[in-house]
């Protein structure tokens, strides 16, 4: 949060549709929209407080011609102009660009993907709750890049385990502009980590987990861990580093995460998240970060709690450190299936957060948040469902006994 925030989400609706929902050939779906209403406000700022209201639409799409080949797209319709303070956001500042557009292949325990990627680097941007706890770790995740990915499962230490590796090189193609309203298309003269001419940056994950599935391991796992090492090429230097006489830097970051699960009872699960990480050269520029995380989440029924920690501080090269601070505090209630108007499931969140950035100055968010999440996907080629389910074992004894009766029988 650049300034303090009292945010309120109006509406929100998603879904998301997996492959195991879906036998080739066939398609999927993951929508979500969301109508974000925030009243800004700042104990130093002179001004009361500013409104923000945005809409935004998201959509993850996915067509499997046969198994274990998808194509996958990530699209979202967000404002991509950044209006000053004080000044009303408008509907016309939406844009839509693709925030992922790939080809993987899936077969035995290898999966690969090539095209417009997220490479895999922070644990705490994907599985965090909450309505601003990835506001700051978000800053460090590697999005919008062009390259190739591959992954190998396999079972060691008693753990399920993967290692991940990817080459990549920042997106500067037109899927970095947006339709309807530009964003502006990137390219070098933007500098920053891993912009460079050619794949000159690469990172490598490994995982593991006890229960699960690494993929699945922060929900269904016992305990799970990431250690993560990333290299990103340094781009040219910008104007303003060009003005203060800065050489960009190649940066190289380290990560280590961990999760654990708790059942206290049949309804109550206690979900833990920690991560840390060291950047040098952070964005490419000649200062360094250390980042960490700690959050936890209570599930209980329909209530979801959570409570998450975020810092990072800034290790400035010439001049004065630097340290942001983020609390964020949540709670979700997720409705029964009796609200379901077509099979979506809706919650209502809440929460509260403080930050200080990197000048020091301190920002609140109080916000509330309505959620929509609906799941979708379309095979053909037969029914599925009738496939998939096995026949009863009464229909199996009627057909056995209709084959011993006599022919007579039949007649009478």
């Amino acid at each position: 949060m650049a300034s303090a925030s009292i945010i309120v989400t109006v509406c929100s609706l998603s879904s998301h549709a997996t492959a195991a929902d879906c036998t080739a050939p066939c398609i999927g779906y993951t929508v979500t929209g969301e109508l974000q209403d925030d009243f800004l406000f700042s104990p130093e700022a002179l001004s009361g407080g500013t409104n923000d209201l945005s809409p935004s639409v998201n959509a993850d799409l996915f067509f499997a011609p046969i198994e274990g080949f998808r194509l996958v797209t990530e699209l979202t319709n967000e404002p991509v102009i950044d209006r000053p303070p004080g000044e009303l956001p408008r509907f016309t500042d939406v844009g839509l660009h693709a925030l992922q557009l790939y080809a993987e292949i899936d077969v035995e325990s290898i999966k690969a993907r090539v095209g417009k990627i997220e490479p895999v680097f922070s644990l705490a941007s994907s599985e965090l709750n909450g309505l601003h706890a990835t506001d700051l770790v978000d800053g460090y995740e590697l999005l919008e890049r062009l390259g190739g990915e591959a992954a190998v499962r396999f079972e060691a230490l008693g753990l399920s385990q993967s290692l991940t590796a990817s080459i990549f090189t920042v997106d500067r193609t037109l899927l970095s502009d947006s339709l309807f309203r530009s964003r502006g298309q990137t390219g070098f003269a933007g500098g920053g980590a891993g912009n460079t001419d050619g794949l000159s940056s690469f990172a490598i994950a490994l995982d593991g987990c006890s229960g699960a599935e690494t993929a699945d391991c922060t929900a269904d796992g016992d305990f799970g861990y990431r250690l993560a090492f990333r290299h990103q090429g340094a781009g040219v230097a910008t104007a303003d580093q060009i003005e203060e006489g800065i050489t960009p830097g190649s940066e190289q970051g380290l990560l280590a995460a961990a999760t654990a699960r708790f059942d206290i009872s049949d309804a109550a699960t206690l979900r833990l998240l920690g991560e840390a990480g060291y950047l040098r050269n952070f964005e490419g520029g000649t200062d360094d970060a250390a980042v960490g995380t700690v959050s936890a989440s209570l599930e209980s029924g329909p209530l979801t709690y959570a409570a998450t920690y975020s810092l990072q501080q800034n290790l400035v090269a010439n001049g004065p450190d630097t340290l942001e601070h983020l609390i964020d505090l949540s709670v979700e209630y997720t409705l029964s299936d009796e609200a379901s108007f077509a099979g979506e499931t809706w919650s209502l969140g809440a929460g509260y957060a403080y930050a200080v950035d990197a000048d020091g100055q301190n920002s609140h968010a109080i916000g509330a948040r309505l959620t929509i999440e609906l799941d979708g996907s379309y095979g053909w080629g037969g029914s599925q469902d009738e496939a998939a389910e096995p026949p009863s074992q009464n229909a199996t004894e009627d057909e056995a006994t209709a084959a011993d009766e006599p022919a007579g029988n039949e007649e009478e």
